[in-house]
């Protein structure tokens, strides 16, 4: 059995659909979480929420006004590029240098998923070694569908390709029969919400059942704002 019997107890129960409220706000369920997290598991934590922090330095410094709460930086830290984890520090000394892709934030965001994996194996984490994976193959094989619907090539905008593999052509026909975006982008974290699951284990005091915990609760975040009148880039 796992050693999180506390943590797993405070913790509160998430909504059941997409839209549904979470109990408390997503940066608050991320604090508890952190603030109980043994030392030698907290940076497999921290590496799900620096992908919160990747989509607000891509907006910011894209010159969008979105900024999601919960992850490691502030609003400050990223517009003055300060207290920054390795990964964006050395995307950002690539860039300076020059980069050679069709999209230069597919690099930090690559930076991040190659941090975020490698870390997971070297830590025998299951869980994210396994969501991780089947996260980073969608992304690309929706950057395939996407590409050949454009007339495009889409090697260049393939992150980390030896990652993945799995067999999802029937989640993308499902995402390309929808004709509103938004109901794409439901579709995709519902089917994100099942990898979850699957991906956690049997053990609900786990390492593996807080990552997921964790995971599921910022997926419930992003479809909290439906009741409010939003910009559709601060959802998808």
């Amino acid at each position: 059995m796992g050693k999180y019997y506390f943590l797993a107890s405070v913790l509160p129960v998430m909504p059941v659909n997409l839209g549904e409220k979470l109990p408390h706000l997503f940066a608050e369920i991320a604090g508890v979480i952190q603030r109980n997290i043994e030392p030698d598991d907290a940076s497999l934590v921290q590496s799900i929420l620096y992908s919160i922090d990747v989509g607000n330095f891509e907006a910011i410094h894209q010159g969008r006004d979105i900024f999601v709460e919960g992850g490691t930086l502030a609003r400050e830290e990223i517009e003055s590029k300060r207290n920054l984890p390795l990964f964006m520090r050395n995307f950002l000394d690539e860039k300076d240098r020059g980069i050679r892709r069709s999209y230069i934030f597919d690099v930090l965001w690559e930076r991040y998923y190659a941090y975020a994996y490698s870390l997971a194996q070297e830590m025998g984490c299951r869980f994210l070694t396994d969501y991780l994976a089947w996260e980073i193959g969608l992304r690309n094989q929706l950057v395939a569908l996407r590409a050949k619907e454009k007339s495009k090539e889409a090697e260049d905008y393939i992150l980390l390709p030896h990652v993945g593999g799995h067999d999802l052509a029937a989640l993308l026909a499902h995402v390309k029969s929808q004709k509103n975006p938004l109901l794409a982008e439901r579709a995709l974290d519902e089917e994100r919400l099942r990898q979850v699951f699957h991906c956690e284990g049997d053990d609900p005091f786990s390492l593996n059942a807080i990552l997921a915990a964790l995971e599921r609760a910022r997926i419930f975040s992003r479809w909290e704002k439906m009741d409010l009148p939003c910009n559709i880039e601060d959802i998808i």
